[in-house]
């Protein structure tokens, strides 16, 4: 069952034809206003202009961003950079401090062992050369166990 309303309201072809024929003007006329409103002002002051004014905040932020994008890698190599070189000195640091507790590991050595020899009274002196030092030159064959004496098997 069809109602009567409804048939005229979809047999009526005018009014789609005028809301088709309104709507290119009236879209053409938008985007000619748009244009006008997005060069006006262009040939005076360029920074006067409305467009630019209402997105000013938006060309910032977008500069702002590319400008990070850009300068982050630099940053971190520059820090990777520093870190590499804090670390090396740190390595040579604790280098350093190995030899240098060596070194007085190795006089507190000495230092012990001529006080025992004043304790003891002993009429040893420090040596004033170097110790020698014996090469096995390979000229003299290895003693077998049968040359070895009974006590040293």
């Amino acid at each position: 069952m069809n109602l009567p309303e409804q048939d005229t309201e979809l047999k009526e072809p005018h009014l789609w034809e005028e809301a088709e024929q309104t709507s290119p003007a009236a879209h053409q006329t938008d985007t000619k206003e748009y244009d006008e409103d997005f060069f006006e002002g262009w040939e005076e002051n360029i920074w006067a202009s409305p467009w630019l004014r209402r997105n000013g905040l938006f060309i910032c932020f977008i500069t702002l961003c590319g400008l990070i994008c850009i300068g982050w890698p630099y940053i971190y190599m520059m820090n990777v950079r520093e870190i590499t070189a804090l670390e090396q000195k740190l390595k040579d640091i604790r280098y350093k401090a190995l030899f240098i507790s060596a070194e007085r590991i190795e006089y507190e050595r000495i230092n012990n062992i001529t006080e025992r020899v004043k304790e003891h009274g002993l009429q040893l002196v420090p040596a004033s050369q170097p110790p020698y030092l014996l090469l096995d030159t390979g000229q003299c064959g290895r003693p077998s166990p049968q040359d070895l004496p009974e006590a040293n098997r």
